[in-house]
């Protein structure tokens, strides 16, 4: 197993205003061997790291359109622009862009009103501990990519009702800020079977909180197959359920389902 030490979906200054380059990485990759690409919510951390170093701000929310592969990218270009808002929330939005090609399309928001008080009404649900529960699908890619990155334990599985809640930590001890948990908000694709192997479409998430070091439990409810589609939202816990993160997402279903 190869754990990458450093935060590998971080990005560095660019040669012009705006500009941000994330300089890719066997651990922000997945895919078969010899056809490795940036998994989705690495490019979407990327663009979350981006937009608030732009910005100077924390993120609220973002939304990743997936409009072409990154299959072999050596270093992704993320261009972030001020579209509007106002002194507390500003509207942001980014173009990633692989060998001068465009690959994902970004709206957000950053900032913040205060003073306000914070309150909670999403509740974790009742599941087992990580400790008791079975490891999960480490058939992410080749050694040394993303599925050597993180540790997941499967909670609950139910394929019928399209509901999924999977543990899941960084094996490095990264916290779980806004960058790992944009990470985590794209395992959308991999709650149920049939929708395992499928390309995700968008990607909408939400940061409430950051939690140091641990266990999140990412609760996954599909909500619809429709058209070769799939559709469907998850809330993301803290190991001591406070609320972190809540995302939707549309993906396209694979041609010849995975066996489970």
């Amino acid at each position: 197993m190869s754990v990458s030490r450093f935060p590998f979906w971080r990005v560095a200054p660019g040669e012009r205003e705006g500009e941000y380059v994330l300089p890719v990485m066997p651990p922000a990759t997945v895919g078969p061997e010899g056809a490795p690409h940036v998994m989705g919510g690495v490019a979407l951390a990327a663009a979350v790291d981006a937009l608030e170093l732009a910005s100077g701000q924390t993120l609220l929310w973002s939304n990743i359109q997936f409009l072409a592969p990154t299959t072999h990218a050596e270093e992704l270009v993320v261009s972030c622009e001020q579209c509007g808002g106002g002194q507390s929330v500003g509207q942001w939005q980014a173009e990633i862009r692989s060998n001068s090609r465009l690959t994902h399309r970004v709206s957000a928001a950053l900032g913040a009103r205060e003073p306000s008080e914070q309150r909670i009404f999403a509740a974790m649900p009742d599941v087992p501990p990580p400790a008791e529960c079975e490891s999960g699908d480490r058939s992410w890619g080749v050694p040394g990519t993303l599925g050597d990155q993180l540790e997941t334990r499967v909670a609950m599985q139910d394929d019928e009702r399209g509901i999924q809640a999977l543990w899941s930590r960084s094996q490095a001890g990264f916290a779980a800020d806004s960058g790992w948990l944009a990470i985590v908000s794209d395992f959308f694709l991999g709650a149920h079977h049939a929708a395992r192997g499928g390309s995700s479409l968008d990607d909408t998430y939400r940061h409430i909180q950051s939690a140091d070091d641990g266990w999140v439990l990412s609760v996954t409810e599909l909500a619809a197959f429709d058209r070769g589609v799939v559709h469907g939202s998850a809330r993301h816990f803290a190991e001591d359920g406070r609320l972190l993160a809540i995302s939707s997402q549309s993906g396209v279903l694979p041609r010849i389902p995975r066996t489970p």
